[in-house]
């Protein structure tokens, strides 16, 4: 479903060519930098040729606005994100941005009239520069104060309100960014799966009908830095080996969970201060926890937590914990859910209804108005890396099943 064969395809790989580590063989192009901006302009650029009105909000969320017969009406939000993880794909949050103008392209192309006017998102931010994701749904849900913006850093120092500060915008202005919930009659998100289950079942699209979300929290052990050849193995108070205990337990724990489906991820290991001859006197552990059944999730933070703590006791450590981000699971909305489901049918597609593992901007804005997800399989269930990779044919089905979506919830 589409006016020009290859046009998505054709973006998407330009789209790439925003790249601040070539070098690397993938794609960074992190929120508020020149490349991210450049970037953003291009999209701003596409979003002009498919005949949509664009804008920036105070934190950098760019919507493109397709007016409907009723301008008084709710409005449908559909996107994604373009900003990226260090030495990233192609895919990843981009499909969801280029593939709704793609949409909108092949929606006019049927000659079709919106009665609920349509406005395509790239929200900001929603890979973690700074600790934390989705900071551009965050503000438009009103979850991200002034204070969030001098709290929240990046690896290299760089608060976000500095970083924000630096692309132009005014950190005191972020609550202009809130979206009001009975404004928004529904949100949709096309996405790559970044899994494998789409492709193990041989099944062409995915309709989320929950979103997983992570409860993220640090782990500090503290020993001592003592010297390597001067400390008995006895007399030692090793931080890492300590900690290497508590990775472990955060994969056992997790394996255990009640669920069935909570997963437990060590992510970063910054172990201090980084001298083969010297023992690590601090570690710390960034852990990713996420399921989207929230009590049993926080049944495994808490024993993960417990356990540390005698880990650390045992050892004649000390042990700090540190939240980074507590979100809460989504339910999909039965009305977008069923949309996308008809939308799948009338293409004669098969539609697998399933829990996204992975979090997204969707989820945010999930706890404030109706939201869903649509799903492309992913080659081999790898994302976040250079191989990431799904065939155009797979994001053609995608975008025609997403503007099937828009086009009934639009009409209503």
């Amino acid at each position: 479903m589409t006016d020009a064969p290859g046009r998505l395809h054709a973006a998407i790989a330009e789209l790439a060519t925003f790249n601040d580590d070539v070098a690397a063989g993938g794609i960074t192009r992190e929120i508020y930098t020149p490349t991210y901006a450049a970037a953003l302009r291009r999209v701003v650029e596409w979003m002009g040729e498919a005949g949509l009105e664009t804008r920036l909000d105070a934190v950098g969320n760019l919507f493109g606005r397709w007016a409907g017969t009723d301008a008084g009406a709710p409005v449908v939000l559909t996107g994604s994100h373009v900003d990226t993880t260090l030495n990233a794909g192609a895919y990843d949050g981009v499909l969801g941005v280029l593939g709704a103008i793609e949409a909108v392209h092949a929606l006019r192309a049927a000659g079709f009239v919106p009665r609920r006017s349509i406005e395509l998102v790239a929200w900001a931010g929603e890979e973690p520069r700074f600790g934390t994701g989705c900071v551009g749904s965050r503000a438009a849900a009103g979850e991200l104060s002034r204070a969030d913006l001098d709290r929240l850093r990046g690896r290299d120092g760089v608060t976000m309100a500095g970083a924000l500060r630096s692309a132009g915008f005014d950190p005191d202005r972020v609550e202009d960014a809130r979206i009001d919930p009975a404004t928004v009659h529904a949100l949709v998100e096309l996405h790559i799966e970044q899994g494998i289950v789409l492709e193990t079942g041989g099944e062409p699209i995915g309709v989320v009908g929950a979103i997983a979300a992570p409860h993220d929290f640090r782990l500090t052990f503290r020993g001592a830095a003592t010297h390597a050849g001067a400390t008995p193995m006895d007399l030692r108070r090793d931080a890492l080996v300590g900690a290497a205990e508590a990775v472990v337990a955060v994969e056992r724990i997790a394996r255990a969970s009640s669920s069935g489906t909570t997963v437990g991820t060590v992510g970063v290991v910054r172990a201090r201060p980084g001298a083969i001859n010297v023992v690590p006197g601090t570690v710390e552990l960034d852990v990713d926890v996420r399921d989207s059944d929230a009590a049993a999730r926080e049944q495994v933070v808490a024993t993960i937590v417990a356990d540390a703590r005698a880990i650390a006791a045992e050892r004649g450590l000390e042990l700090e914990l540190a939240e980074i981000v507590e979100d809460v699971p989504v339910e999909s909305d039965p009305a977008v859910v069923a949309a996308a489901q008809e939308a799948a049918a009338e293409l004669g597609l098969t539609a697998r209804t399933m829990i996204s593992g992975a979090y997204h901007d969707a989820m945010i804005m999930g706890r404030r108005v109706p939201v869903g997800m649509i799903f492309v399989p992913s080659r081999g269930g790898v994302s976040h890396h250079p191989d990431e990779y799904t065939s155009p044919e797979e994001l053609d089905r995608g975008v025609a099943v997403l503007a099937g979506t828009l086009a009934r919830l639009s009409g209503q």
